[in-house]
């Protein structure tokens, strides 16, 4: 465990005022400088909060990093809608926001509303889209991933998500370097579970899995991935998908044996404190979930070498962290959470 983590589990636990937190250490590497910004670099970069809790703890993150390389950074919030973030870049009312491979195509994949009334209208001062678009609410994983990228019934790795996100984004935006972090649905058992029945991925657990009781969100039987999914990749028919309302009252079924598996999100601190198994995906039924930046084509190029730089020291672990930081019984702000990561990571 890296002593950020570890520092940052003692403060949480001690309920320590965010003064205490400062000043403490952690694993990733040293920010590098970056180029001055010059010329139209000095313009303004607005960064969305992004679809999640974590998107808006990194925004804070680029902020800083940019305002330290002499950069006009701000955040914007643009509500927790995968559409507000991306309209908002169209429209080029923010510059820069961060989001997760998978859903983002998927969202990018769906059918768009064209035509007058269809979009928002632009705030005073912005630059509308050439075609006024909107997408309707995410729909999730309402369509077949594989399909979508040409794999036929290949699953879809991870850098064939990337590549699908760079193929459909709209004119005028770019991926910037993806982060080695992901928060994708994976399935997870007790260790006394794992030894048992031998489980290392999803493939041991086929030939078990009607024994099992699975426990997930409540949407999580009707997606694709879900229920079909795992029958499909794994011949994994559990003998029951048991819904669930929340994370804690998942997690405290599973350490009941009142059910045997869980899905949960890799980046959930859940699966850390109680020292649960992840199981192996081979065959790639979950979706991939990279933490991916999206920004404006004219971002400047310092700019865009100060959120690589950021991106490339965030890994799993660190979603983790900022998951428990935002979501504690005294919950820090995603401003006061980026601060405290950045804190760590200045004094490696």
């Amino acid at each position: 465990m890296s002593r950020r983590r570890s520092t940052a589990l003692a403060a949480l636990a001690a309920l320590a005022p965010l003064a205490a937190l400062t000043g403490c250490g952690g694993d990733a590497a040293p920010a590098p400088e970056a180029p001055s910004p010059t010329g139209s670099a000095a313009a303004p970069i607005r960064i969305a909060t992004g679809p999640t809790g974590q998107t808006a703890v990194l925004a804070h993150v680029y902020a800083e990093r940019l305002r330290g390389a002499g950069f006009d950074a701000s955040v914007v919030d643009t509500g927790t809608g995968r559409s507000g973030h991306l309209e908002a870049l169209e429209r080029g009312d923010v510059e820069l926001a961060a989001d997760y491979s998978g859903n983002l195509y998927l969202h990018l994949r769906a059918p768009r509303a064209v035509g007058p009334g269809a979009a928002p209208t632009p705030s005073p001062g912005a630059t509308a889209p050439s075609a006024q678009r909107t997408t309707p609410p995410d729909r999730g994983l309402a369509e077949d991933l594989s399909e979508l990228l040409g794999l036929g019934g290949e699953g879809a790795g991870d850098e064939d998500v990337l590549g699908g996100v760079r193929d459909v984004l709209p004119e005028g935006l770019q991926m910037l370097e993806p982060a080695p972090a992901e928060n994708r649905i994976a399935v997870v058992v007790t260790r006394a579970t794992a030894v048992e029945h031998g489980l290392e991925d999803l493939e041991d657990l086929g030939p078990v899995c009607s024994a099992l009781d699975l426990g997930a969100d409540p949407d999580f039987a009707a997606r694709p991935y879900g229920s079909e999914g795992l029958e499909d990749a794994y011949e994994c028919v559990p003998e029951d998908v048991v819904p669930f309302a929340s994370t804690g009252e998942l997690v405290t079924a599973l350490l009941a044996d009142d059910v045997q598996a869980a899905a949960l999100f890799t980046a959930s601190p859940a699966i850390e404190d109680n020292g649960l198994v992840v199981l192996g995906d081979p065959l790639d039924n979950f979706v991939p979930q990279r933490v991916v930046p999206v920004g404006a084509e004219d971002l400047p190029e310092a700019a865009v070498q100060v959120v690589d730089d950021v991106s490339a020291g965030i890994d799993t672990d660190d979603l983790v962290l900022m998951t428990r930081m935002t979501t504690a019984r005294d919950p820090y702000t995603p401003e006061e959470a980026a601060r405290y990561w950045l804190d760590g990571d200045d004094d490696t």
